[in-house]
């Protein structure tokens, strides 16, 4: 991480930004972004039980029938996978109708792992 914004600011420094000059880079880009993990849904649906998810849930695929929060089986019918990450990471983003903010914890986009947070984000997401 630490050599992709070093390579950041030399491109930064190199285009000329902030001076009078813009010069373009001569060689090649090194380095890259890491990609978004891509999710599985079977490792998803584990993630899901193994957080407790079902039992504040009602999800089918889960075999769960939690009630404090909204039922997925409606709520997430034509949501993108963006939304449902929306959902997992800041889930005051939106609140389902019905439904008060704070409900759901505010951490699992700090305790799970990226790739869980797409494992997860691919079981929930609509086929």
């Amino acid at each position: 991480m630490r050599r992709v914004a070093l390579i950041v600011l030399f491109g930064f420094l190199l285009a000329g930004c902030g001076g009078e000059k813009t010069v373009s880079p001569t060689g090649p880009v090194v380095g890259a972004l890491p990609k978004a993990a891509k999710g599985d849904a079977v490792a998803g649906k584990k993630v899901f039980l193994d957080t407790g998810c079902g039992g504040c849930h009602t999800y089918g695929p889960a075999g769960s029938s939690g009630s404090i929060g909204p039922d997925l089986d409606k709520v997430l019918q034509g949501k993108t996978a963006d939304f449902i990450k929306e959902s997992i990471v800041n889930p005051n983003a939106e609140i389902a109708p019905g439904f008060q903010p704070n409900v759901m914890p505010q951490g699992y986009g700090t305790q799970l792992t990226p790739k869980q947070i797409a494992d997860v984000v691919a079981f929930l997401t609509p086929k």
